[in-house]
Parts: structure tokens; C-alpha cells; sequence
């Protein structure tokens, strides 16, 4: 059972004591057998919430609607909340929730108009701005509004919003709602000089309470600002006093979007002090806008970072930024380097940045890749020389013989996707001059042979391949018939993902405008009522190959997740399972059946997105293709995430372990995971 409040207890405890005289002086005038009711429960033990729940599983939007009108705060809410899972929200519903801005009931009020935020536009947004408490009594729920604004108003209600001049620093609950607002306009594209100054300002000040000053670091971290070199003095003094991890990053981004060279120093300086891998991670991200033989050695150095997402993240700056004249150094450093999580990144940095007149070490660093293909059969490595050998576009032939050769998912996949970056170069007919067109026809041949295998990961980029480039690829095929035969094999709503990018091939070769993305239409998974009444409440112990982590689960929130989750877990279906994808400073991603990050089961999960905020590390949630897609696979976050609010399912936290969770590196194995 939850008890929710918007207040710390100890107003709380003064708002109750103060009622406390009212409420028995009124308990007399109510009618016998007319039910009181205090506030807002979350009982999962209670049939009328589980069957609200049951209603939002099952995106029953007509029987919710009764629920808004219950006498019982507790269902209004747990309805009101419902409607901002729904990938839409029905017309009539928008109605209903609108006169719940009126409720008596604080949290009744803002889970209306979080719904409405979820789905609703422009015309809403003018709605919510009517419907401040004026009052000022009820400042958690006007910042809800003020939130809802955000995802739904136009440039002009951005305006408004961002030159609101009333809210004293006092007003935390407002300022906070005025910074979160700011963020989901900008999330949508929109932002003012107005807002952009109010941010730094609250993020360069100490004194800013943290419920503020989080949103406007989440901001600054995700948004490029103009102008941002006027506040580079200020920004490398916090630079320098700040330990706040989260507005570290905020600084160290916009420092590096400033591309002032004062702020190079300061980062660089930063980049060897800091204690925290995220911050130095965030550097190295920051040092592309800078001159390249400026930040050349910090970069180089900081491969023998102590951390292993570090030191990926740098091997990954010298592939996208590296320059011609240091191709053979990063030939020669992938040969020094012991670390094989680098190694093959740094060749894939010297195969695209070597010049082609030095055709005698391009033959080395193929045949060292090669080479070191054949001595591994570790499937993150050998993904890892095949991107690298991408990296050179006459290597195709040799990338789809290994396609063949190998029955390991991860590799298939991987080799298609190095064949798909072939496809998509803009240089392709300047590199391949003469020979342009076989190679096209040779890739068609591939792609068919993939789409057509019903290979999931190795059709879902073959399709993307042939979406890319419709129109070139659509004289080599004479018909269209094995496309739709090989749409109606994939299973749905297990290969959904790849059956949408399948049909977006099919609509490009014919010359059609791109489909609506499918939708299985499958029911959802209902939730296990006796699974959840038994173990929600137990922790989860996972062990890994790098460590034990332990996390508690969210069933309030997200009950269908947890439900499933939860059958998975005492089935032992994540045993043997692998991270098949980490980006260090994001997440890590794991438990998908066959280790390349596509495929599910026969089932799929509705989104589950009450408002809780990605706003710390350390959370867990579902992995989707969109909303009502989640599966099976899942991923834990290394930091604040908020950008995936009201779109991703979170269904839990770590408690312990957050350090194993940061040291998880592609390939990963998931030993077991139990209840204690």
C-alpha cells in the first residue's frame, strides 16, 4: 500500500492537525452509510484498483471513464494516471479530464493534467493555462500544469512561459514546474533566449534548490544554447568548485558546445582531475567541437582510462574525429593495445581515415582483422572486426562470406549492418567509380537473401538498407512477391520491429509513399495478480559476470511490467542472457533471446508511463520499438535520463550495485537473477 503526498511529512502532519477540527466538526452532517475519504491510496490489494489497472492493460479507455467520476479519490486518480499511458487519448477522455482540473483533490488534479499533457496539443495547452490554481495554495499541481504546457503549448506559449517573472525563490515547487517546462518544449524543438538564460542562471547558482536546479542541468546537458561562450567565465569557475556529478555534465556540455579555447584548458585540466568515469566520459564527448591536434594526446592518453566505458568512448572520438595524417598511428595503437574492447575500434579508426594510396597498409590492417577474427569466437569481438572492416567499402564481398560462415546472431547481424553503412555512403559511386553497379547488384543479391532468411536482426538492416536507397535498388528487382512472402513469415507481435522496417523496403522499391508503422493489434499480457501479490514486494538479485546487482521493483507503477518481469525471473528465461548493448553514459541493455538486440516472445507489453521521471541513475526499464511494444529485453541507466520521460517504462531501481551496473560492458553475461 502508498500512501502519495506532494508535502514532506511534516507539513503534512500541520495540514492534518488543522483539518483534524474541521473534519469532526463536518462528520456529524454526513449522511449514514456515505463513505469518507481521507486522500489518495494506492492499494494493489484492492479489486477496484487492479481493475482500473486492468482497464489501462488492456487500453479500455470506455470503462476508465467511469472511474473519473468515483466518489473515492484514490480511482480518480488511478484513472486520471491511466490515461497517460495511452498511445492516444480519446477525445471524450480529454473532455473528462479537463473538468478533473477541478477536482477537490490535488493529485487528482495533476494526474489529469499529466494525462492531458500525454495526448494532448496546442488547443490543450491554452486549457491547462486556464486552469492554474490562482489561489496559490495548490503549487504542486500547478507545476504539473506548467509541465503539461511544456509538451503541448507552441512557441508562443513557450514565450510566456519563459519570461514568467512572479515566482519568487521561495517557489520551488513552481520553479521547478517552469524548468521542467522549458525542457519539453525544447524536447519538441522549441526553445528562447529568455528560457535558455533562466536555466544557466538557476544552474550556476549554488543556492538553487536541487528540485530546480536538476531540471535546468538536464536541460543544458541535452540542448545546445546560442551563445553559449557568454557565460564561459562563470561555466569554468563551477567547472572548477562544482561536485554535483549531474551539473557537472551540464557544464562540461555546454563548455564544449562554447568552442572556446579558454574552455578547452578548463575541460582538459577536468578530464584528468575527475574522480567520477561519467564526467570524463562527458569530456571527451564535449572535445569534438575543438581543433583536432588541440585535444589530440588528452584523447590518446585517456585509452588507458581505468574505466572500460572511458575507454571505449575515446576509441570511438578518434573514429568519428580522427584525421588522415594518424590513420598508421592508430593502425600501430590497435596492435600495442591489450584491450581488446578498444583494439578493433582503433583499427576501424585507421581503415576509415587511411589514405587509399597506402594500398600496403590497408592490406595489414584487413589482415590483422582477419586474423584476429579467426582466433576469436567471442561474439562482441568479432562484431567489432566487422564493423572495422566495414570501415574499408571493398571488404564487402569478405563481410558477407563470414555472414555465411557463422551461426552466431550476434555476428549475422552484424555483418549486415556493416553492409548496410557500405550501402548508405555518400561516396559510394565515387568510391567504387566503374565497378559502382555490381556492387549494387551484388548488395541486392545479399540484402534478398537476408530479408528472405526471416533472420530478424540481419533482415532489419538489409530492409533499412533498401529503404535508404530506394530508388536505386528498385531497377535490380523484377518483382516484389518474395518481399511480401517474407512479411507474412515473421511472427507477430514478436518481429514487429522487423516486420515494420520489411514493409518500409516493400513501400520504397515499389515507388509507394512510406506505410504507417504496423501495429500487431495482439492483446497485451494481462497482469498476474497472484504472481504480483506473492513477490513484488521481494528484491531482485541479479548476478553478472561483472558483479551482483540488487533492485526493487515498482509494481505501483508499472504492474503488467512487473508481472511479466517477475514469471520471466522464476522461469529462469534471463539465465545465459547477454548485454548485448552498452553506451557508456546512457544505459546498459540487455536479456533479449538471442544476444544481438532483436526478437522477442509471443507477447508484448503495453507502455507504462504514469510520470515517473527518468531523473536519477540507476533505473531500470523496458526496452520498446514504440509505444505497447515492450518485451522481454530491459536496460539499467548510468545516469538521469530524462529525455525518455512519459515514453519509456521505468518498473524499478538498483539498491545496491550501481557500481556493477557502471562496470557492464557489451557482452556481459547475466549468470541468474532470483527473488530474496
Amino acid at each position: 500500500m502508498y500512501l502519495l503526498s506532494g508535502n514532506s511529512p511534516s507539513v503534512f502532519l500541520v495540514r492534518l492537525l488543522a483539518l483534524l477540527g474541521l473534519w469532526l466538526a463536518t462528520y456529524a452532517c454526513v449522511p449514514p452509510g456515505e463513505e469518507v475519504y481521507a486522500g489518495v491510496v494506492v492499494d494493489l490489494n484492492d479489486a477496484t484498483s487492479r481493475r482500473i489497472y486492468d482497464h489501462q492493460n488492456a487500453r479500455q479507455s470506455d470503462s476508465l471513464l467511469y472511474y473519473l467520476s468515483a466518489g473515492n479519490p484514490s480511482y480518480r486518480y488511478l484513472a486520471a494516471r491511466a490515461f497517460g499511458s495511452f498511445p492516444e487519448v480519446a477525445p471524450l477522455a480529454i473532455d473528462s479530464l479537463q473538468t478533473l482540473l477541478g477536482d477537490r483533490n490535488e493529485l487528482v488534479r495533476s494526474a489529469a493534467a499529466y494525462a492531458l499533457g500525454q495526448g494532448g496539443g496546442p488547443e490543450i495547452a491554452t486549457q491547462l493555462a486556464a486552469a492554474f490554481d490562482t489561489s496559490g495554495m495548490l503549487r504542486d499541481y500547478n507545476a504539473a500544469l506548467l509541465a503539461a504546457v511544456g509538451k503541448t503549448g507552441d512557441s508562443s506559449v513557450l514565450l510566456q512561459v519563459a519570461n514568467i517573472k512572479t515566482y519568487t525563490a521561495r517557489d520551488t515547487a513552481l520553479n521547478a514546474g517552469q524548468a521542467w517546462s522549458l525542457f519539453y518544449f525544447a524536447r519538441r524543438g522549441l526553445q528562447t533566449p529568455a528560457g535558455d538564460s533562466l536555466l544557466v542562471k538557476w544552474l550556476l547558482n549554488p543556492q538553487t534548490p536541487p528540485r530546480v536546479r536538476q531540471p535546468a542541468a538536464f536541460y543544458l546537458h541535452r540542448f545546445a544554447i546560442p551563445n553559449a561562450a557568454r557565460w564561459e567565465n562563470e561555466l569554468r569557475e563551477a567547472l572548477r568548485t562544482e561536485t554535483d556529478p549531474n551539473v557537472l555534465m551540464a557544464i562540461v556540455r555546454t563548455l564544449g558546445r562554447s568552442k572556446v579555447p579558454a574552455a578547452r584548458v578548463a575541460l582538459l585540466r577536468t578530464l584528468r582531475s575527475a574522480a567520477d568515469w561519467r564526467v570524463r566520459n562527458e569530456i571527451i564527448l564535449s572535445l569534438a567541437g575543438f581543433d583536432y591536434a588541440s585535444i589530440r594526446e588528452p584523447v590518446v592518453e585517456t585509452l588507458r582510462d581505468a574505466h572500460p566505458l572511458v575507454r571505449r568512448t575515446a576509441a570511438e572520438f578518434l573514429l568519428a574525429n580522427g584525421t588522415e595524417a594518424d590513420a598508421t598511428f592508430y593502425h600501430q595503437l590497435a596492435r600495442d593495445s591489450s584491450q581488446a574492447d578498444i583494439s578493433h575500434v582503433l583499427s576501424a579508426a585507421a581503415n576509415r581515415h587511411l589514405a587509399l594510396y597506402l594500398t600496403d597498409y590497408r592490406g595489414r590492417i584487413n589482415y590483422d582483422l582477419q586474423r584476429a577474427y579467426a582466433n576469436t569466437n567471442d561474439v562482441v569481438q568479432r562484431a567489432d572486426i566487422l564493423r572495422a572492416l566495414g570501415e574499408f567499402p571493398w571488404n564487402y564481398r569478405t563481410i558477407y562470406e563470414l555472414y555465411q560462415q557463422t551461426n552466431q546472431a550476434p555476428v549475422r547481424t552484424a555483418a549486415a549492418l556493416a553492409l548496410r553503412g557500405i550501402s548508405s555512403r555518400k561516396d559510394f559511386d565515387e568510391f567504387f567509380r566503374g565497378s559502382a553497379r555490381r556492387v549494387r547488384l551484388d548488395l541486392s543479391v545479399y540484402f534478398r537473401e537476408m530479408i528472405q532468411s526471416r533472420a530478424v536482426g540481419p533482415a532489419f538492416y538489409a530492409a533499412e538498407a533498401l529503404e535508404e536507397q530506394g530508388a536505386i535498388y528498385r531497377p535490380l528487382y523484377l518483382e516484389l512477391d518474395w518481399l511480401r512472402a517474407s512479411l507474412d513469415a515473421f511472427e507477430l507481435p514478436r518481429d514487429i520491429e522487423t516486420y515494420r522496417a520489411v514493409d518500409a523496403a516493400r513501400a520504397a522499391l515499389a515507388g509507394e509513399p512510406a506505410p504507417e508503422p504496423y501495429t500487431a493489434g495482439a492483446p497485451a499480457k494481462a497482469i498476474d495478480w497472484g504472481l504480483l501479490g506473492a513477490d513484488a514486494g521481494r528484491e531482485v538479485v541479479f548476478r553478472t559476470s561483472a558483479g551482483r546487482i540488487v533492485i526493487k521493483l515498482w509494481p505501483d507503477v508499472a504492474p503488467a511490467t512487473v508481472s511479466s518481469f517477475l514469471e520471466l525471473v522464476k522461469a529462469g528465461y534471463y539465465d545465459g542472457k547477454i548485454f548485448h548493448r552498452v553506451v557508456p553514459n546512457f544505459v546498459a541493455q540487455g536479456g533479449g533471446p538471442i544476444g544481438d538486440g532483436f526478437g522477442s516472445e509471443a507477447f508484448s507489453l503495453r507502455t507504462e508511463v504514469p510520470g515517473v521521471r527518468w531523473d536519477r541513475p540507476g533505473l531500470i526499464g523496458m526496452a520498446s520499438a514504440g509505444k505497447d511494444t515492450e518485451g522481454v529485453q530491459f536496460f539499467f541507466t548510468h545516469r538521469p535520463t530524462p529525455h525518455l520521460n512519459d515514453n519509456y517504462t521505468s518498473f524499478g531501481e538498483v539498491i545496491e550495485g550501481q557500481a556493477v551496473v557502471d562496470a557492464l560492458t557489451q557482452g556481459a553475461k547475466i549468470e541468474s537473477i532470483q527473488l530474496r
